[in-house]
């Protein structure tokens, strides 16, 4: 794994404990890497960007596609929407 000096803000982040091993570059080469990484410029109550995404069916325990879309602006379109972003593992 390739090494670098750590920013300030990753300072005290364990990131080596979730990056592969065998992985040639480390989470302060990516963050330090211009373009590579984007921020949404996006307003408080502006409108987001759109995105579709496929609809699976896990009612029986298992990942099941419906061959379906899910199409923010479709659903933006009928009624107000609020996306959360997060990680659940």
């Amino acid at each position: 794994m390739a090494s670098s000096e750590e920013p300030d803000h990753l300072a005290g982040f364990d990131w080596r404990s979730i990056t592969p091993d065998d992985s040639p570059k480390g989470l302060p080469d990516v963050a330090a890497e211009q373009g590579h990484l984007a921020t949404a410029e996006v307003a408080p109550g502006g409108p987001a960007f759109d995105f579709k995404l496929p609809v699976f069916d896990f009612s029986d325990g298992t990942e099941q596609a419906t061959g379906r879309t899910f199409h923010l602006s479709a659903l933006a379109a009928e009624r107000p929407v609020a996306l959360i972003f997060g990680s659940y593992t």
